[in-house]
């Protein structure tokens, strides 16, 4: 079964069906990469997303913030689009003055539900995310979070639970508490930390994988060969470790297109080919402004890879022969107290 060649998949517990290559939604709102398109343009492309056979959009309150949600309730209401998989992200907020403020209370967790259901407009939410890492210093676990999601659950308010941004024993102590359906992890040929413990534990448990930047923020397409070619505005160009180190990771999307041309695609295809091909648990949730690069996206469908020719792939792009890590050193705010950590940047970024 597929949406127009997109293959489908179940989200973990939540038993909900969809086509698997998903679209990230991030770049539709706020200036992380350059400013966002106009709401007109940014519509367009959502209803171009789900002609092409996308049905799972990923979101947060974080983006905008709020301002994307109620994009996706403008572009895609319950009533014409039922269809439609809506997962949002909550934990993380922007405050003026202190940066990201994490808060796992389960007062916010109600609040962030309640919020995300008005802006959304929609009867429930299908994938309601925790974005960690829990903190440290409130007394609050991520036991007593998944208390309050457990709630939401069985008042029908959200479908699925998901977790994002934080370790295999978190995973283990939410999933004692109630069924997580999906856990939201960086993944690409680029980053492949995930494959040491969060991804057999998904595994273990049931969880499937929403896969966010398969691109490598774009330096997996080829397209990007010099930071000179983003705008001055867009946060790669700002102290970005793999974007520092651009000359030299090139090397390896060099031997990805190489390989892409033997195998009739574009490089970004391949690579996306490669995260599709790692289950049918993973679910990619590529982000892009343009429609070209949409349709390009979803061309990746149609690229079939071998066991064999991914394990060639992971030897074409070494993940330790990447330079520069994921995120750039940030600090973060848990309730007052100054932190440093790279899920700090990771509530930022995705």
């Amino acid at each position: 079964m597929s949406f127009l060649g997109n293959p489908v998949g179940t989200l973990g517990a939540s038993g909900i069906s969809t086509a698997r290559l998903g679209y990230g939604c991030m770049s539709l709102s706020g200036n992380l990469y350059a400013g966002a398109p106009s709401e007109e343009d940014a519509i367009a492309l959502l209803h171009r997303a789900y002609d092409l056979g996308v049905r799972l959009f990923n979101t947060s309150d974080l983006y905008g913030p709020y301002t994307n949600e109620e994009l996706l309730a403008k572009a895609l209401p319950a009533d014409r689009y039922p269809d439609a998989v809506i997962a949002t992200k909550w934990g993380a907020m922007f405050v003026p003055g202190r940066g990201i403020v994490q808060d796992n209370t389960r007062e916010n967790c109600r609040k962030c539900c309640e919020g995300a259901l008005k802006r959304l407009q929609r009867p429930c939410i299908d994938i309601f995310t925790y974005r960690g890492p829990p903190n440290p210093e409130s007394g609050v676990s991520i036991t007593e979070t998944m208390e309050e999601c457990k709630l939401l659950l069985a008042e029908g308010k959200i479908r699925g639970v998901g977790l994002s941004e934080v370790s295999a024993d978190q995973i283990r102590e939410a999933a004692a508490v109630v069924p997580i359906s999906v856990v939201e992890q960086e993944w690409s040929l680029f980053t492949r930390d995930a494959e040491d413990e969060i991804i057999p534990t998904c595994r273990e448990l049931g969880i499937s994988i929403l896969a966010y930047s398969p691109l490598g923020r774009g330096i997996l397409t080829g397209a990007i060969r010099s930071v000179e070619q983003l705008q001055e505005s867009d946060f790669r160009r700002r102290a970005n470790p793999r974007f520092d180190n651009l000359d030299k990771n090139l090397v390896l999307v060099d031997r990805l297109t190489e390989a892409a041309q033997r195998k009739g695609c574009t490089t970004g295809q391949l690579a996306l080919a490669w995260v599709l091909a790692r289950g049918p648990d993973v679910f990619p949730i590529p982000g892009t402004r343009s429609i070209k690069n949409l349709e390009e996206n979803l061309g990746s469908c149609a690229v079939a890879l071998s066991d064999e020719e991914v394990k060639e792939l992971d030897s074409t792009v070494p993940a330790d022969e990447v330079v520069g890590d994921r995120y750039p050193h940030m600090s973060i705010t848990f309730h007052g107290a100054k932190k440093a950590s790279a899920g700090a940047a990771s509530a930022a970024t995705h």
